[in-house]
């Protein structure tokens, strides 16, 4: 399952304008009727491919697959025209297991020792982390804090609707029995993702030309040797330090961490004027770092069940259907199955090395298929992965209305992933907002006299003032 994963999402990754988030939304489906053990590793497997899979595109015709691939573009193309591209793949692979395997590590070392710390917390505590991991998602997933914070509103609203679990009355439902239990997750990042990109392909035109800089002689170039790879091993290891970081720190996600791996490569570097223009390590650093950041993400997720970007937040809903739910919990009740999949993590690496290191040749030659016959097939798999989920028609047109939001939204540059985190931890944020009323005897301010939940109320506070803070006028000097 594993395996099969790998194959999707470096299939998907390698294409132009899909994601391993998509790919995820869309499969889910398929592992509802197997066991976790497989189901999970299944679409780890899509998540690792994926990240790896978009810096194929990125190399050969300077369009990343996925977001974490945008800084390899600087180098990985140059090096490409420059009749290396199998030397850069191949690169980019290696670096991209080394990160994904140290992180997986770290997850591993780490996981359960902070969900003892989780357990340590009250309703009060965890009102207050939903409210600073929720500020600062809505801050770093986009130019405007302003769009942040109307996103996560947005989604907000939708996890209110169907039953009140509080006072059993409906909310939101208009008289229409098939949301009283409330809006279909997978529906909904069905619509988000894939829908809204079908349609914002649509709008560029279907029909995608070949590029001349199109690599299509990949396996005869040369093959990347042991000497390069042990001489940016430096690089490789600070910038897994780097995404391994930023993966930790909810909302900020791999392409922060892929940029911010390539400036300080270059920043280090003995000879900094060869970045973009084809040099390893400029191809190195962004791919172990936005790698690095996907062992990490699950830190949040798995003890505390914050999804620290939208992949995790996908999978936290595939944990859900399968009866695991992230948290504290999570290693008391589903310890041996945990620790499997977490295995089932590192082993994945190892697989990701064989068969991309064998199969990107074939995936270098996926990017020259027409978007004409691409996205119908997708809206094919979107309509079916809809209707399965509850076998239900109502399911399929939800998903077509989230998909025209979700257009909306990338045409505004309003950040899809607030939405889909507070509609996720809508009803958790509610529930530990009414226990923590009860507890604190009807006054929210006793939070500051709990010393966990005032830090988190200050920091988000803080975090707030930053954020709003009126930016420094570059130009003020020349006015």
């Amino acid at each position: 399952m594993i395996c099969g994963g790998i194959l999707l999402g470096m299939l998907v990754g390698s294409l132009p304008g899909l994601t391993a988030t998509m790919a995820i939304a869309i499969l889910i489906p398929l592992s509802f009727s197997i066991p976790p053990l497989l189901g999970i590793p299944f679409l780890v497997g899509i998540y690792k491919g994926g990240l790896y899979g978009g810096a194929i595109p990125a190399i050969l015709v300077s369009t990343p697959g996925t977001g974490g691939a945008a800084a390899t573009v600087f180098d990985g193309y140059p090096m490409a025209q420059k009749g290396k591209a199998k030397k850069a793949i191949q690169m980019s692979l290696v670096a991209s297991t080394v990160g994904d395997t140290l992180s997986d590590i770290v997850l591993f070392m780490f996981m359960a020792p902070l969900a003892m710390v989780a357990l340590y917390f009250g309703s009060p505590e965890y009102f207050s982390l939903f409210v600073f991991s929720l500020v600062l998602i809505a801050g770093v997933t986009g130019q405007s804090i302003l769009k942040g914070l109307f996103s996560a509103f947005v989604g907000l609203i939708v996890s209110t609707i169907g039953i009140d679990s509080v006072t059993g009355s409906s909310r939101f439902i208009f008289g229409n029995l098939n949301m009283a239990s409330g809006i279909t997750f997978m529906t909904m990042l069905i619509g988000l993702f894939a829908i809204s990109e079908i349609l914002i392909q649509a709008e560029k035109g279907l029909t995608l030309k070949k590029n001349a800089d199109v690599n299509t002689k990949y396996g005869k170039q040369d093959r990347l040797t042991w000497n390069e790879f042990w001489r940016v091993k430096k690089v490789i290891i600070q910038s897994t330090g780097i995404g391994t970081f930023i993966g930790i720190i909810p909302g900020l996600g791999a392409p922060i961490a892929a940029f911010l791996a390539y400036s300080f490569a270059k920043r280090t570097s003995k000879t900094p004027e060869a970045f973009g223009h084809g040099t390893l390590e400029g191809v190195a650093a962004p791919e172990a770092a936005n790698s690095a950041v996907n062992g990490a993400n699950f830190l949040p997720l798995f003890a505390f069940g914050i999804p620290g970007d939208i992949i995790t937040a996908v999978m936290l809903g595939a944990f859900v259907v399968h009866g695991m739910r992230p948290g504290p919990d999570l290693f008391q009740n589903h310890a041996a199955t945990m620790y499997a999949i977490i295995w089932g993590m590192v082993f994945a690496n190892a697989f990701l090395l064989v068969m991309g290191w064998a199969l990107s040749g074939i995936y270098a030659k996926i990017v020259t298929i027409p978007k004409n016959l691409l996205f119908p097939g997708i809206l094919a798999i979107a309509a079916v992965g809809s209707y399965s989920v509850n076998n239900n028609m109502f399911d399929v047109k939800l998903m077509i209305v989230f998909g025209v939001m979700g257009y909306l939204m990338k045409k505004f540059e309003i950040p899809l992933a607030p939405l889909i985190i507070t509609a996720l931890l809508g009803r958790s944020i509610e529930n530990s907002l009414v226990q923590s009323y009860i507890i604190l005897d009807g006054n929210l301010l006793n939070l500051f006299l709990r010393p966990i939940s005032a830090l988190f109320i200050v920091l988000a506070l803080i975090f707030l003032a930053l954020a709003f803070m009126p930016k420094k006028n570059k130009n003020k000097s020349q006015q």
